[in-house]
């Protein structure tokens, strides 16, 4: 009689092995991208508050520079840009939105942006 099972090891280990592998890969896949998606929020709260700080430098300009017709962009510290304007109720950006004022900031950090509007 032969022995037909010799080596048979060999094959079940490569299977087992194979299918560690391609576990670990999907695994690896998976974690690679759940950390971009995490780099990406980080991105996006960094935008929004380039926004919000946007927001208050229109109200600023509004109640203690008295210029009721503002626009300017700035670059924060931490890289992050913000572009705001001001406009009166009656222009045609606020479309009836305010009574008063309309305020509208775009918050950028790393082509990541965020929009905040005002109103009142």
């Amino acid at each position: 009689m032969f022995n037909t099972e010799k080596g048979t090891i060999l094959y079940f280990s490569i299977l087992i092995l194979s299918i560690i592998f391609t576990i670990a890969i999907f695994l690896s896949l998976i974690i690679f991208g759940q950390m971009k998606v995490q780099r990406e929020i980080e991105n996006s709260v960094i935008a929004l508050c380039a926004a919000d700080t946007g927001i208050e430098r229109g109200l600023y300009a509004i109640y203690k520079e008295n210029n009721l017709s503002f626009s300017t962009s700035s670059q924060l510290e931490n890289g992050a840009k913000f572009q705001v304007n001001v406009y009166a109720s009656s222009s045609p950006q606020c479309a009836g939105q305010a009574q008063y004022y309309c305020i509208k900031s775009l918050g950028n950090f790393k082509e990541t942006n965020r929009k905040v509007d005002a109103t009142f």
